[in-house]
């Protein structure tokens, strides 16, 4: 469910990258998901 973020018609996106991986991280948080938390935590360890 990964979408390319839309610019505006001033240039800009409609939502920051650092939004777009706060929502990410948030939804994986609050789900049971346990698997796709351990690839986070591996992503964000650089591991």
């Amino acid at each position: 469910d990964i979408c390319p973020i839309k610019i505006k018609k001033h240039g800009r996106r409609a939502k920051s990258l650092f939004k777009y991986g706060l929502t990410y991280l948030s939804k994986v948080l609050f789900s049971n998901d346990i698997n796709e938390f351990i690839k986070c935590c591996k992503f964000l360890s650089c591991t």
